[in-house]
């Protein structure tokens, strides 16, 4: 499938459901950073790790889906993309009236002797009639009024969200957030060693997430200049294997491995001859940018050699996410070599530099 993932007509095919084992509602706030690449970490997280949901609903930076328990700590574990999530407790068209219509009419008995505090935020524009700290007003008084908790906006018990959206609004029970400070701390320019055009810790650990490899399994970053993907794969506890022709970033990349207490296997070597029988995955962001050297050699030769090198490195039913400049059109040269084309975005990095983000598989046969 390209430039979507499964929506709400398409769950109507039982065919396209991922099988679910208990009925929990599950609303998940994302990253407002790219328009689609939030929705494809969470599907690609939560099928990585083999665990059940479907899509119920999906708005303006919000994702509703439908599954079993471990749904929240593996996105708080793993993903980038997604900042918060919890338990949905209601839906409401962006009115006062409906809004405590539905307060009125929502299970309230988890907050049964515990305290509560309500936190309201706003998606861009939405529903600006009215403020965010009057939602807070009118949500608190319904539920004073519906229960016998007590207001506690310091240190609560329980922690009541809303999100504005295109949707209207929603309430959830805040089970989990994701540490984004984590993130900042790893900035490229924190480590030993640096090099321009690096891409930062989210979207490198947004690129693992979309090759599917899970805990033990083996990750393969064939063109792994400074190791950043190899440092978020390591996080996450893959066998985590590394390339590159240039011996500076063989070194760099191992040094900063080092400094944040990480290891994985360095190689100098070429992307297009790889010394490995297979792999569970592979995450990668070949050399094409400004500052970048590729020998002489022309970005679309490279890629188009390292395709077919890679297809026979990779296992069946193996997923690929490499990016490359949009001229290049990646794409065709996965299909090309055999690969399924999965998903694509586009991202936008300056001026005369559009990047192609594709996830490919291969595919049996």
């Amino acid at each position: 499938m390209i430039g979507k993932i499964r929506g709400m007509e398409e769950e109507k095919d039982p065919e396209r459901r991922i099988g679910v084992s208990k009925r929990n509602r599950i609303l998940l706030l994302l990253s407002g950073e790219h328009p689609s690449l939030p929705y494809s970490e969470v599907y690609a997280v939560l099928e990585g790790e083999g665990v059940e949901f479907v899509e119920l609903e999906r708005c303006d930076q919000v994702l509703v889906v439908e599954g079993d328990e471990r749904i929240g700590r593996h996105l708080e574990r793993r993903a980038a993309y997604v900042m918060e999530g919890g338990a949905l407790i209601l839906q409401s068209k962006p009115s006062v009236g409906e809004l405590l219509q539905a307060c009125s009419r929502a299970d309230w008995s988890f907050l049964k002797g515990q305290s509560f505090g309500v936190r309201i935020s706003r998606v861009k524009e939405y529903w600006r009639e009215i403020s965010s700290s009057e939602v807070e007003r009118l949500v608190g008084g319904a539920i004073k009024d519906l229960t016998d908790s007590r207001v506690d906006l310091e240190s609560p018990e329980v922690w009541i969200r809303g999100v504005i959206t295109n949707c209207g609004i929603s309430l959830y029970r805040l089970d989990f957030r994701t540490d984004r400070k984590a993130f900042v701390r790893r900035r490229p320019k924190s480590r030993p060693f640096f090099h321009p055009g690096v891409l930062e810790p989210k979207i490198a650990r947004v690129f693992v997430n979309l090759s599917r490899v899970r805990e033990g399994e083996r990750f393969l970053d064939p063109f792994s200049g400074t190791g950043g993907f190899l440092i978020e794969a390591a996080l996450l506890g893959l066998h985590t294997y590394g390339a590159d022709l240039d011996i500076r970033m063989v070194k760099g990349a191992a040094k900063n491995l080092r400094y944040h207490g990480l290891d994985a296997d360095l190689i100098l070597g070429d992307a297009r001859n790889l010394p490995f029988n297979e792999v569970d995955g592979i995450a990668t962001d070949p050399p094409y940018g400004r500052g970048t050297s590729t020998k002489g050699e022309s970005v679309k030769e490279i890629l188009t050699d390292f395709m077919r090198e890679a297809h026979g490195v990779i296992k069946e039913g193996g997923f690929m996410c490499i990016a490359a400049p949009q001229e290049v059109a990646i794409q065709e040269i996965a299909i090309s070599s055999g690969f399924k084309l999965h998903e694509m975005h586009t991202m936008r990095v300056h001026k005369s530099l559009t990047r192609s983000i594709v996830v490919v598989e291969r595919v049996a046969g």
